[in-house]
């Protein structure tokens, strides 16, 4: 069980830096490009967070609710509304 929770651990860390990743890419606006590579690597990353949340549920481990955490405010993240600055440029 223990290599359990340190796989949750690692997954849950590299998710939470991919999406903040995705998330600035996505948002920042630098190009049409990197804004959509950025869209796709937040969807991988949200699925593969997913996919962690299901197997930790199943195994009724510890570290499902840092992972639930991270899994759903990286979902409030990339749909906080964008500023309006940045809405005239699109």
């Amino acid at each position: 069980m223990l290599d359990l929770e340190l796989c949750l651990l690692i997954t849950a860390l590299s998710g939470l830096f991919l999406g903040i990743w995705s998330v600035n890419w996505a948002r920042k606006n630098y190009r049409e490009r990197r804004a959509w590579w950025g869209r796709r690597l937040f969807i991988g990353t949200l699925l593969l967070l997913i996919a962690t949340i299901l197997v930790a549920a199943l195994a009724r481990a510890d570290g499902l609710v840092p992972v639930g955490l991270i899994a759903g405010l990286l979902l409030v993240a990339m749909l906080w509304e964008t500023p309006p600055a940045l809405q005239e440029k699109v």
